[in-house]
């Protein structure tokens, strides 16, 4: 990996001289002769250390560590100090510097401290990425994003079934998600069966299934006649390699009553899952809307636009009744840059918007400050009791926002 420090040091003559030792050693320096230049360049992503004096005019070593440690704990941050600024120091370790060094301090010393942060912030990095792959490689986490707590437990409840040899039956609203959720436990499993997905609208006599292991998913099971139920039973008796996801608008109980075949129900005996409706996900839909127009976009081979607050507020305030595929067509029309307003001529009330609003300012604040709530309170210039009065108004927890 590549070794980066950033230096932040107000004397002009001391910072190149430690720039100079530095970059002798193969180490790229990013220099700041104060605050205000170095928080450009400390962000979460940032992959080195940053080595800080501590007096310095207007904002200080512990303002840098203040700020560093909002944008991400473990950046090591290495403080410099004179002899007389020991105690400050040791304040700072206390705060979360990860060591301090004397000035003058020697070279070896200094490239001592260094390497050991900077290993230490190769770990973090890695340790990341790696939790960043399995995120990027968890179809529970593609298909379904968010935080709330419906969201969760529906990702939890998809990966338990996946793993397992059952018959699986997916309900909820129309187009709520039932058959990507379908595809999902697919993914998610670690077998060599094949997909197939087949909407039971259409004749079954057109249904082809491949030689070996099969998830059959079989779409709309309320709408089958009993002669169409009975040949589902034949080929679930017939092929024991073959595992059903079943989907409908109805539970198993509800199904029962508008006369699906007992027997039929009985031989798969599935494991239910209710897939929630966008109403139900409604703290998801900034981040579900965003993902939609990122597809929609990747499709087109088109650059992601800027989404403007705006039409934030536009999604959080409709209740989106055609849930994903209603979603998907207004995140379409924004991948594509067509008019909003004149694509949405339909305007929601004035407290409706400022509602919305005003939830995204707390979202975003609470993003940027790494779910600490205190730090976004500051930043919004509120009373603690106030600001946590308006997270519970809005069902926002701070620890959602935490970055890792």
């Amino acid at each position: 990996m590549k070794k980066q420090v950033l230096l932040i040091e107000d004397d002009d003559a001391l910072r190149a001289s430690l720039a100079q030792m530095l970059d002798l050693e193969g180490i790229t320096v990013l220099q700041a002769n104060g605050f205000a230049q170095a928080r450009r360049t400390i962000r979460a992503n940032f992959a080195g250390v940053v080595l800080s004096d501590i007096r310095m005019p207007q904002k200080d070593g512990f303002d840098v560590l203040a700020y560093t440690q909002s944008v991400d704990k473990e950046l090591p941050v290495v403080m410099l100090t004179g002899e007389a600024d020991v105690p400050m120091a040791l304040r700072a370790m206390k705060e979360g510097a990860y060591d301090f060094l004397e000035k003058p301090c020697s070279s070896n010393d200094l490239l001592n401290v260094l390497a050991r942060a900077l290993h230490h912030r190769a770990l973090i990095t890695r340790t990341r990425q790696i939790e960043q792959n399995i995120r990027r490689n968890d179809p529970a986490a593609i298909y379904f994003p968010g935080t709330s707590q419906v969201t969760k437990d529906l990702r939890a409840n998809l990966r338990q079934v996946s793993g397992q040899p059952l018959h699986i039956h997916l309900y909820g609203e129309q187009g709520a998600g039932k058959k990507m959720a379908g595809y999902t436990i697919y993914r998610l499993s670690d077998s060599e069966s094949t997909f197939v997905s087949y909407n039971l609208t259409d004749p079954l006599s057109e249904l082809k299934l491949p030689i070996g292991p099969v998830r059959l998913s079989l779409k709309n099971l309320e709408t089958t006649r009993p002669d169409t139920q009975a040949e589902i039973l034949k080929i679930v008796q017939s092929r024991a390699d073959i595992k059903v996801i079943t989907t409908s608008t109805k539970s198993i109980e509800q199904l029962r009553k508008i006369n699906i075949s007992e027997a039929l129900l009985a031989k798969l005996n599935p494991a239910e899952i209710n897939i929630p409706s966008l109403i139900q996900r409604k703290k998801d839909l900034p981040v579900l809307f965003e993902s939609l127009v990122r597809q929609t976009t990747r499709a087109l081979n088109t650059d992601m636009p800027q989404i403007p607050q705006s039409v934030y507020a536009q999604v959080m305030a409709k209740d989106w009744a055609g849930n994903i595929p209603a979603l998907r067509n207004f995140a379409t029309t924004i991948a594509v840059g067509l008019n909003v307003r004149k694509s949405q001529p339909d305007d929601f009330a004035l407290a409706a918007q400022m509602d919305t609003f005003e939830r995204l300012v707390l979202s975003e604040t609470l993003k940027r400050n790494n779910g600490k709530a205190g730090e976004a309170a500051n930043a919004l210039g509120l009373p603690r009791k106030t600001f946590y009065d308006r997270l519970a108004r809005y069902d926002l927890r701070p620890k959602d926002f935490k970055s890792n």
